[in-house]
């Protein structure tokens, strides 16, 4: 096994990210998945607050090197995330509505996407009730994230 070293990446970089995103496209190209390719630095001469590099909504951007290589990257990024208390079929069908508009709110902020977190015994119902929305169940995906309780106080 190589090892791989991880370290912050700077915009001398993004060649070779663009390289690794078109790759990206090829293996994804027949699940329907699309490839997010979100702008990462800010352009050049724009302002933009100092120490901060990386082009909103990205908040980190690391590159993985083997032998000197880049082989891989991750990235960061702020996404809104959708919280709905309320038992109230009403207001349920207002989110349709309200939830649009929020998506209006933040495309041009620079946020791609949003999410909320749905119990599975209510995510057809959300779904019914947003159906003539952009708010859409995201089949063929998994959730994954760290649990911050997870890693004690």
């Amino acid at each position: 096994m190589q090892t791989v070293i991880w370290r912050d990446a700077v915009r001398a970089d993004l060649p070779r990210i663009l390289e690794l995103w078109d790759e990206q496209e090829k293996r994804f190209a027949e699940t329907r998945v699309r490839v997010d390719r979100p702008q990462l630095f800010w352009n050049e001469g724009e302002p933009h607050p100092a120490g901060w590099s990386y082009r909103a909504p990205i908040m980190r951007l690391r590159v993985a090197e083997k032998n000197g290589r880049i082989v891989g990257f991750r990235y960061v990024e702020a996404v809104p995330e959708v919280c709905v208390v309320t038992g109230d079929e009403d207001v349920m069908r207002t989110l349709a509505k309200e939830l649009t508009e929020e998506c209006h709110l933040f495309k041009p902020l620079g946020f791609r996407s949003g999410w909320g977190l749905v119990p599975e015994k209510f995510a057809q119902a959300l779904a019914r009730f947003t159906r003539y929305s952009p708010v859409r169940l995201w089949k063929g995906l998994r959730l994954i994230g760290c649990d911050f309780k997870d890693l004690g106080d």
